[in-house]
């Protein structure tokens, strides 16, 4: 079963400290809800959350490692999940970019394989960003 991260609310970081992952993985990856937007009615404790960016990678990639370097200049923009895809957990990760790392996913949505396209990447985060913007407003 891959591994998901996602950036908790601090009531759901309480609840994951006292041992409630059941109920945080129902409400935030299937429901898309939280418990501070329940009970509070707030949308999340920090008002701007970061996107996910996934790298699909393996131990000894030299590829995978230039990728990061290029990301530097970005990376206050989103956070960073390495998935490695030789993990036995990670076996359709592994079939499917097995001659393709590093691949890159943009909250769960393909953005690039093989290199960084600090063009793609730009505009994405970009889009991102003024949805955000937008709807904080």
């Amino acid at each position: 079963m891959p591994i998901f991260v996602y950036p908790y609310c601090c009531l759901c970081l309480l609840l994951l400290h006292r041992g409630n992952m059941q109920w945080i993985i129902r409400k935030h990856f299937w429901q898309s809800k939280c418990l501070s937007r329940l009970l509070l009615g707030t949308r999340h404790c920090s008002q701007k959350q970061l996107p996910v960016l996934i790298l699909f990678t393996k131990d000894s990639c030299p590829l995978c490692d230039e990728a990061k370097q290029e990301l530097q200049p970005f990376k206050h923009r989103f956070l960073l999940q390495e998935v490695d895809i030789t993990l036995p957990e990670n076996t359709v990760w592994y079939e499917r970019y097995k001659y393709d790392i590093p691949v890159f996913h943009l909250n769960g949505q393909f953005l690039m394989m093989h290199r960084v396209n600090t063009t793609v990447l730009e505009k994405r985060l970009g889009r991102i960003e003024q949805n955000d913007a937008q709807h904080t407003e």
